[in-house]
C-alpha cells in the first residue's frame, strides 16, 4: 500500500488518465513530487522533468509579475490603465484601471478577430489590437473571464512600467522565476526542452480549444509562441511558484510580495457576476487575479479543498494549482488527457487534492 497521493494516482490512471504529476509544498519545503503514466506516443514515461502544457493554470506566473511591480513601487492597481498605457484608451476604456484588467473586467474576453496562430505569437501586435478594441456593450461581457487576452493585457501593464524596459518574457524571468531558483516554468517553451513536453490528448470544450493527438498544441510552433495567459511547467516548478502564496509572499528567506497584500487576493472582486463558462460556474475570480475557494465559494467541495483561505486557478483541460493559507500548503497537478466537462467522471482533482491533504495533514 502506497501513500494516499500513489493510490489516487494509480485510481486515476486505471480510470483513463495518461500521464500525471502532482508536486506539494508543505511550510516552503517541497514534500510530494510524483509522476505516473506515459508522456505520450515516444515520449516514454512521465518523470518530474516531463513538462506539461496547464494552460491557465500558468495565470500565477503572470499575475505575480505584477504583483512584484506593485511592489517595486511602479504602479497601483487603482491607477487608470491609459495612465501607464495611453493608448489603452480608445472606444471608451480610458476609466479602466489595473485591477481591472487583473480581475478580468475590461470588457476584451475575444481575441481580435483577425489574429492568427502566428499573429498571437507576436507581441506588440497583439497588445496594439487589444489596446484599439472596443470592449463589449453587455455590462456582464465586461466581468467575463478573459480566457486568451488577459495575459497581453497584464503582461503589457507591467512590462510598460519597468525601467529598463524588458520584454514580458524577461521580466516575468528575472523578477518572479530566478529569485525563486524556479527554471521550470516558461510563456515559451524554449527548443531545447520541447523533447521533455507530454504530448496533450482528448478534448479541452470543443470548439477552437479541441485538441486530438495531432492538435497544434503539440507542435513545435505553438511550443515557440509566447502564451502570457497560460504556461509550460513541471509540477514541482509550479508547485513552488504557489509556495510563495502559501507563505505569506516569503519563500526561502526571500520576499516578493507582502504578506497583507496576498490577504487582499483573497476577497472576491468587486461585481456580480461568475466569471464565466470557461472558467466554471464556481470559480470566483479575487481581487489579486486568482480564484478564491475555500469559505467564499462551493469549489472545496467540488475540488477538495479543506482550508477556508484558498488561492487557485485551474487550467483549460485539467491543470489545476493552488495555495491553502491555513495550511501552509502548495499544491500543483498536471496531466495530460484533456477532458471536456468540469466536472468529467474520471476527472482527478478531487482525488488527487484530498489526497495531497491526507498525506500531509492526517
Amino acid at each position: 500500500m502506497g501513500s494516499a497521493v500513489e493510490n489516487a494516482i494509480d485510481r486515476a490512471l486505471s480510470r483513463g488518465e495518461v500521464g500525471l504529476q502532482v508536486a506539494a509544498y508543505h511550510r516552503g519545503e517541497l514534500v510530494v513530487d510524483i509522476s505516473a503514466g506515459q508522456a505520450g506516443e515516444d515520449r516514454g514515461e512521465v518523470d518530474s522533468g516531463t513538462i506539461f502544457w496547464v494552460a491557465s493554470a500558468g495565470k500565477v506566473s503572470t499575475a505575480t509579475a505584477l504583483h512584484v511591480q506593485v511592489e517595486r513601487g511602479l504602479l497601483d492597481y487603482g491607477q487608470t490603465i491609459v495612465s501607464i498605457w495611453p493608448e489603452f484608451g480608445a472606444h471608451g476604456k480610458e476609466s479602466l484601471t489595473v485591477r481591472d484588467a487583473l480581475t478580468h473586467r475590461v470588457g476584451l474576453p475575444d481575441l481580435p478577430s483577425d489574429a492568427t496562430p502566428e499573429l498571437l505569437g507576436d507581441w506588440e501586435w497583439m497588445v496594439e489590437r487589444l489596446a484599439r478594441s472596443a470592449p463589449s456593450d453587455d455590462p456582464a461581457h465586461r466581468n467575463t473571464y478573459h480566457a486568451r487576452t488577459w495575459g497581453y493585457i497584464v503582461g503589457e501593464i507591467a512590462r510598460r512600467v519597468d525601467p529598463v524596459g524588458r520584454s514580458f518574457e524577461d521580466l516575468v524571468r528575472e523578477e518572479v522565476h530566478a529569485p525563486l531558483g524556479i527554471t521550470e516554468i516558461w510563456h515559451r517553451l524554449p527548443e531545447s526542452v520541447q523533447p521533455d513536453a507530454a504530448v496533450v490528448k482528448g478534448e479541452i470544450l470543443g470548439g477552437e480549444f479541441t485538441v486530438t493527438a495531432d492538435h497544434e498544441i503539440n507542435t513545435a510552433a505553438y511550443r515557440d509562441r509566447i502564451d502570457p495567459s497560460g504556461a509550460w511547467v513541471t509540477a514541482r516548478a509550479a508547485a513552488r511558484l504557489w509556495a510563495l502564496y502559501a507563505q505569506g509572499g516569503e519563500l526561502d528567506g526571500g520576499r516578493l510580495v507582502p504578506a497583507d497584500r496576498i490577504e487582499t487576493f483573497l476577497a472576491p472582486r468587486a461585481c456580480a457576476f461568475p466569471a464565466g463558462a470557461i472558467a466554471g460556474p464556481r470559480a470566483v475570480i479575487g481581487m489579486g487575479g486568482l480564484m478564491v475557494g475555500g469559505a467564499v465559494t462551493a469549489c472545496d467541495e467540488l475540488l477538495g479543498f479543506r482550508g477556508n483561505r484558498v488561492l487557485w486557478h485551474p487550467g483549460a483541460g485539467g491543470a489545476l494549482g493552488f495555495a491553502d493559507l491555513d495550511a501552509e500548503l502548495a499544491v500543483m497537478i498536471c496531466h495530460n488527457e484533456f477532458f471536456d466537462e468540469r466536472p468529467h467522471p474520471q476527472h482527478p482533482f478531487a482525488s488527487l487534492v484530498r489526497a495531497v491533504y491526507a498525506d500531509i495533514a492526517g
